[in-house]
């Protein structure tokens, strides 16, 4: 069988159109490609004429730091997103530019699984206000972890910073609580947390 070696891009972020001109888009990871398909989907959905947005991030396990910071720095306000400090306080911090402010209402769906860089998303939208949080408490992984190689081969991974939002919380094992929290039971038949999204977010 002959192959053809290629680089595969695997999406990372899907949307539609929902009931009454709402917007849906789900960010599944931040991997590298997060903020062009996120741009991408905000244009499709801005010319088929969308008027409010939800952003679902539940069982999201994060990704990367420059990912989520792109992604942010598409709609929200100039302003800081996160920072990062080490042990010894040396402090790094990334800001959005403010350029292309969201000017429509946001709902951000999240749940326990929702960790890391989707808890930096979840954190600058509820610290700045711009839009609000359904569904459960998430998962709460506020740590930078790198690996380093070792010379017999293996790698180790070191906790090196802790990262904040904007306001100055670091939610590592506490995690970020919603502005309403639904619950989504196992045996539910239907997306009870979608559902109260678009409950709140068609009133305003």
């Amino acid at each position: 069988m002959d192959l053809e070696k290629a680089e595969v891009e695997i999406p990372a972020v899907s949307y539609k159109m929902l009931q009454d001109e709402v917007g849906y888009i789900v960010i599944y990871q931040f991997t590298a490609v997060v903020p062009e398909q996120f741009q991408k989907a905000c244009q499709l959905l801005t010319e088929q004429g969308i008027k409010r947005l939800i952003v679902d991030l539940r069982d999201n396990p994060g990704g990367l730091l420059t990912s989520v910071c792109d992604t942010l720095n598409s709609f929200m306000p100039k302003g800081l997103l996160v920072y990062t400090e080490d042990r010894n306080g040396n402090r790094t911090e990334h800001f959005s530019e403010g350029k292309t402010p969201l000017d429509i209402p946001l709902v951000v769906l999240v749940n326990q699984n929702s960790a890391s860089s989707a808890e930096i998303f979840a954190g600058a939208v509820k610290d700045y206000g711009v839009g609000t949080l359904v569904g459960t408490t998430t998962y709460g992984k506020g740590i930078v972890q790198k690996t380093f190689g070792l010379n017999d081969g293996s790698v180790v991974k070191l906790t090196v910073s802790s990262y904040y939002t904007p306001n100055g919380i670091n939610i590592h094992g506490t995690g970020i609580e919603p502005d309403v929290e639904v619950e989504q039971p196992e045996d539910a038949t239907e997306d009870l947390q979608l559902e109260k999204a678009l409950e709140l977010i068609c009133k305003e």
